[in-house]
């Protein structure tokens, strides 16, 4: 009897404990990839679940309640994921271009976690939506609306915690989302009013500048763990750091800004991680910098970063461009046209190779479009290949803004985005990316002037095409 009671004892201690994994499952319209990534941050884990007839279904490892990632292409939304979860997932990726969250249905054991985070996502995307239209409304009217919003997010998170799914490592990181939410819109209103609201003459509220000042920066465990936290932190980091700058009245982009940007870093009160976060985000401006502040990159990168990542990915950077010199042989191309047709660099040889890299959700890549057509409409006759490579995610995009804005010359687009090959060839870091090549296929400048520099561009392609 002893031994029976003790088998039952045991048996209960199992069952309370659930295995250390998770079931997610579900179904997925207009899918635009046959896979789906579950991620953890934290973990560094990376599932992916095959899509079978617009169905998915896999058992995860998951020892430890998290917060996780779901992506499908450039598409995706968070979910919170513990031991014993069954979810299962309803959704149509039409709903997510759109960023409408609401429309995602969840169900299943232990998934009252998530559907709050869905509700929290869908009335931040809801907000954000007519976010350009708040920023131009004078400070009372757009506190008025956050008010509201704020209200909302208070009231649902109020109500999870009423029941009995609410632990305080769900509720410390939800409250730490909402919050940097929120504080993020005063920001965008103390960053963007100005420009939207020229003439309103009144004063910003001091309150709309301290926004977030009560959210704690040296959380490890956050900035590790949540993508939204550690931005926040970064953003908190670079604006002081721009701050300090501006008051030591250093020039912009000089030597001097670049080293006492470093300076800055090196004895910032903060972990290791974040100077790597910090250091890293400073030195991708890399290509785009003078030679001489180049130089003070290269020699002191390795007194910030740490991270053997960023610091081997550095250093590829240097390679590339190393190869990227005025006169080496520029590297092979190969890509659709509009009509699936594919076009490579060498079908292009004996003509000046002009490259745009650019998207359609670029800014100054769409304004840099009226002065490319322009160049391309003036030089038309003489051997040059205007060629226009889109990285943009949604190729849709891209050829509906090809017909609207009816570009010429060769329309091509790249798979993959910001892993394409036009991107790691030419170690592009941000775009537009203006690419000139020579008949021959030799690089003249890898880096070279935007079509709005007007007559300089103009000259130095009717030089190279008279060659």
């Amino acid at each position: 009897m002893k031994n029976f009671l003790l088998l039952a004892l045991f048996a209960g201690i199992i069952s309370c404990n659930p295995k250390p994994v998770a079931n997610i499952s579900g179904n997925i319209q207009n899918k635009e990839a046959d896979v789906i990534i579950i991620f953890n941050q934290l973990l560094k884990s990376n599932d992916t679940l095959t899509i079978v007839d617009n169905t998915f279904s896999a058992a995860l490892k998951v020892e430890q309640p998290g917060i996780y990632d779901f992506r499908h292409g450039k598409y995706g939304f968070q979910m919170y994921l513990k031991p014993g979860t069954e979810m299962q997932i309803d959704l149509d990726i039409a709903n997510l271009k759109e960023g409408d969250y609401s429309k995602i249905a969840i169900s299943g054991k232990g998934t009252d976690e998530t559907k709050l985070m869905m509700k929290i996502s869908a009335l931040n995307a809801g907000v954000m939506s007519e976010l350009r239209s708040m920023l131009a409304l004078p400070s009372d009217s757009f506190e008025t609306s956050i008010n509201k919003y704020k209200q909302e997010l208070t009231s649902s998170i109020d109500s999870f915690k009423a029941t009995d799914h609410a632990s305080k490592h769900f509720l410390e990181r939800i409250n730490t989302i909402a919050s940097i939410q929120i504080s993020e819109k005063y920001m965008y209103y103390t960053m963007y009013h100005p420009r939207f609201a020229p003439n309103d003459t009144t004063s910003i509220p001091s309150a709309f500048f301290e926004a977030g000042n009560d959210i704690a920066l040296d959380n490890e465990q956050f900035f590790n763990e949540m993508n939204t936290y550690k931005y926040f932190v970064l953003q908190k980091h670079d604006s002081q750091i721009s701050e300090m700058l501006k008051k030591e009245g250093i020039e912009q982009n000089s030597v001097d800004e670049a080293s006492r940007h470093i300076d800055i870093i090196a004895n910032l009160d903060v972990t290791q991680s974040v100077k790597d976060e910090l250091g890293n985000q400073l030195i991708s401006g890399y290509t785009y910098a003078t030679d001489e502040v180049k130089d003070v990159y290269k020699n002191r990168y390795a007194e910030i970063i740490k991270n053997q990542e960023y610091i081997s990915e550095f250093k590829s950077t240097l390679q590339k461009l190393e190869a990227l010199q005025p006169g080496k042989t520029a590297p092979t191309f190969a890509y659709e046209d509009m009509n699936g047709n594919t076009v490579t660099s060498e079908q292009l040889k004996g003509k000046v190779i002009y490259i745009d890299v650019w998207a359609t959700w670029c800014g100054p890549c769409m304004r840099e479009i009226p002065y490319l057509k322009q160049l391309d409409s003036e030089l038309h006759n003489m051997d040059i290949a205007f060629v226009s490579i889109s990285i943009d995610g949604d190729k849709d995009a891209w050829k509906k803004m090809v017909e609207k804005k009816e570009l010429q010359g060769y329309q091509l687009y790249a798979e993959g985005e910001w892993q394409s090959s036009i991107i790691k060839d030419y170690a592009i870091q941000g775009i537009p990316r203006f690419i000139l090549i020579d008949k021959e296929g030799k690089l003249v400048n890898a880096n070279a002037n935007r079509p709005s520099s007007e007559e300089i561009i103009k000259k130095q392609l009717i030089e190279l095409a008279k060659s």
